[in-house]
């Protein structure tokens, strides 16, 4: 009888161990299939980065700038710089590397070169937006001048993105005054802007008897204009 306990006890052990052998095991497994917190941190870094790039010199294609003292021209072209001044043109190759967006504008990393052929070397890009609405970029690859504005375009007509004769209809409005309104901020603020995003949401101060709304501009800075619609005068102004 007693070895038959012990047997028993024996068996009961063993099996016990396989329990918590088979335990340990789906722990490993659990464990393994949770993603480490280093690696999670560098995937939300890459999409920051993602995000600012949407910021970066791709925006910028086809622009042109001027010195602060108008003797030189810069174009920003796919992969070069092209500035000019007094019957001189000088070419700066350029590749980008990554974006960094922050509240004044954003920064750039690219590799530059003076040729296609020629060996690159790294740089920065820095575009700031100015107080008329405007935007400077400086570069330490520039040849010519170190910073330039850029130029007003052409003035074209804003296109609007977003049914807005819903907000039209809820503030009591005709349609072509938020369209004008949007227009004229964006030919003084944001002159680069074509198209204004209606963000769909509307805010009522019934005290004040005003509605407004925010549509959201695809100028390198993604300016925001908010809409704001007196009720009593039928005033429509933007900021």
């Amino acid at each position: 009888m007693e070895k038959r306990s012990k047997a028993m006890a024996a068996l009961a052990c063993a099996a016990l161990l396989v329990l918590i052998g088979s335990g340990c095991v789906r722990c490993t497994m659990v464990h393994s299939t949770q993603q480490d917190p280093v690696e999670q941190g560098q995937e939300v870094g890459a999409a920051d980065e993602a995000d600012a790039a949407k910021d970066g010199l791709e925006k910028l294609l086809g622009t042109k700038w001027t010195s602060k003292d108008g003797k030189a021209t810069l174009s920003i072209m796919n992969g070069a710089f092209v500035e000019r001044a007094a019957g001189e043109e000088k070419v700066t190759y350029w590749e980008p590397e990554n974006a960094k967006a922050d509240d004044d504008g954003f920064s750039e990393s690219v590799w530059a070169s003076d040729s296609i052929t020629s060996a690159q070397t790294p740089s920065v890009v820095r575009v700031d937006a100015t107080e008329n609405g405007g935007m400077a970029i400086t570069c330490d690859s520039f040849k010519i001048s170190a910073t330039y504005l850029i130029d007003a375009p052409e003035d074209v007509e804003l296109a609007i993105s977003g049914d807005i004769d819903y907000l039209a209809a809820l503030a009591g409005v005709e349609k072509d005054g938020i369209v004008g309104c949007l227009q004229d901020f964006a030919r003084s603020r944001s002159p680069y802007a074509k198209t204004a995003t209606w963000d769909g949401e509307v805010y009522i101060d019934a005290n004040a008897n005003k509605t407004s709304s925010t549509f959201t501009l695809d100028d390198p800075n993604g300016t925001i204009a908010t809409i704001v619609i007196d009720g009593t005068s039928g005033k429509i102004s933007a900021m």
